[in-house]
C-alpha cells in the first residue's frame, strides 16, 4: 500500500506543480521575476514533498501517516521559504520578510490541497485493495459452499445405486448364485474405482466412461439380453475434465424408466462430441419413451440439474427429449 502512495508522490510531478504555482504567483503580481518565483516555489514544494514522503514511508499506522502529512505542510513551507531566501541572498531584508509571508501562505494553501489530494488518493487505493480482498474472501466462501453442495449431491447418487444393486443381489443369491457372485465381484470393482475417484478433486470424461462401463456390466448381469449398450466417444475427448458421476443418474434413469419397463428391453447409447465450442453428451435409449416413462423430473435428473447449475451456472444445460424412433434422449451441453 505504501508503494502505491509513493507512486503518487513522484518528484517530477511535484516539480511540474511547483512550476505552475510560480506562474500563478506571477499572474497575480506576487514576487518579482518568474525565475525567483520558480526558485521559491520549488524550495517550498519539494520541502513539503520530502516531509510527506517521509511520513508515508516511516509512519507505522494510518493515523500517524495522516498526522505526519499534516505536520509536513507548515514545516515544509517554512523550511522552503528559509532555503529560498538564503539562496537569493535576501535574508533579513524587507522584501524577504514580505515575500516570506506571501510564499508561506500560498505554500500552505497549495501544499494543504495537494497533500490532501495525495492522501485521499492513497486512501482510495487502500479501500480498493480492501474491497478486492473482501471480494476474494466472498468468492472463496462461495466456492467452498458450492463444493459442499456438490459433495452432498454426489453422495446422494452413490447409495441410491448401491441399495438397488444390493437388493438385486439378494434376489440372485437365491435364484442364480453364479450370477450373484459375478455381480458381487463387479460391484466390488465399481466401488473400489468410485471411492478412488471421490478422493480426487477432478475427473475426466475418460474416467467417467470407464465407471459407466463397470456400472452397465453390473446391470447387464441382472437384465441379461434385455440390455444392450454402446459408447460413441472420440478418444480425443477422453482427457477432458468432467464432473464426477454426472452421467450415471442419466444412465440409471434411462434403464429404470425406459428400457426395463419395455418387454423386449432396449439399447442404451452414450455419445459425445464438440459442437460450436461446447461439449455435447447424449444419453439415449430405445425404451418406452416419455409418455410412459414420465416427464423426466425425478430425483436423478434434478440432481444432475443442480450440479450443472452449481458448476457452470447458466452456461450448461440438460434437455430431456423424445427420440424419433422411440425412447428418450438426455442431452447435456457444457462449456468446452
Amino acid at each position: 500500500m505504501q508503494a502505491m502512495r509513493f507512486s503518487l508522490l513522484q518528484p517530477v510531478g511535484v516539480i511540474l506543480v511547483n512550476a505552475l504555482i510560480a506562474g500563478f504567483l506571477g499572474a497575480i503580481g506576487v514576487g518579482n521575476s518568474y525565475a525567483e518565483n520558480f526558485l521559491i516555489s520549488q524550495c517550498i514544494g519539494l520541502s513539503i514533498y520530502a516531509g510527506c514522503a517521509a511520513a508515508l514511508r516511516w509512519a507505522s499506522t494510518p493515523q500517524r501517516r495522516l498526522a505526519g502529512v499534516i505536520a509536513a505542510v507548515p514545516l515544509g513551507a517554512g523550511a522552503g521559504v528559509a532555503v529560498s531566501t538564503a539562496i537569493l541572498g535576501r535574508a533579513g531584508s524587507a522584501w524577504a520578510s514580505a515575500m516570506a509571508w506571501q510564499s508561506l501562505l500560498i505554500g500552505l494553501l497549495f501544499g494543504t490541497a495537494i497533500s490532501a489530494l495525495f492522501y485521499l488518493r492513497g486512501r482510495m487505493s487502500q479501500l480498493e485493495s480492501e474491497l478486492k480482498e473482501r471480494q476474494l474472501r466472498e468468492a472463496q466462501a462461495e466456492q467452498e459452499r458450492i463444493g459442499a453442495q456438490l459433495r452432498m449431491l454426489q453422495a446422494q447418487i452413490e447409495p441410491h445405486f448401491l441399495f438397488n444393486t444390493l437388493a438385486n443381489l439378494a434376489v440372485l443369491i437365491r435364484s442364480d448364485p453364479q450370477r450373484a457372485e459375478r455381480m458381487l465381484a463387479d460391484l466390488i470393482a465399481w466401488l473400489r474405482a468410485t471411492l478412488q475417484r471421490t478422493r480426487e478433486t477432478t475427473s475426466t470424461l475418460g474416467d467417467e466412461m470407464a465407471l459407466l462401463r463397470s456400472y452397465l456390466d453390473i446391470l447387464a448381469l441382472r437384465l441379461g439380453e434385455r440390455l444392450r449398450f454402446a459408447f460413441d466417444v472420440p478418444e480425443a475427448l477422453l482427457p477432458r475434465p468432467f464432473p464426477l458421476l454426472l452421467l450415471q443418474p442419466l444412465v440409471e434413469n434411462a434403464i429404470t424408466h425406459g428400457i426395463e419397463p419395455k418387454v423386449g428391453g432396449g439399447e442404451l447409447r452414450i455419445a459425445a462430441g464438440l459442437e460450436n465450442g461446447r461439449l455435447r453428451i447424449v444419453v439415449s435409449d430405445t425404451g418406452v419413451g416419455l409418455r410412459e416413462a414420465g416427464s423426466g423430473s425425478g430425483f436423478g435428473l434434478e440432481n444432475v440439474r443442480q450440479r450443472l447449475r452449481a458448476l457452470f451456472g447458466e452456461a450448461a444445460s440438460l434437455d430431456i427429449r423424445g427420440n424419433a424412433g422411440g425412447g428418450v434422449a438426455a442431452v447435456i451441453e457444457l462449456p468446452a
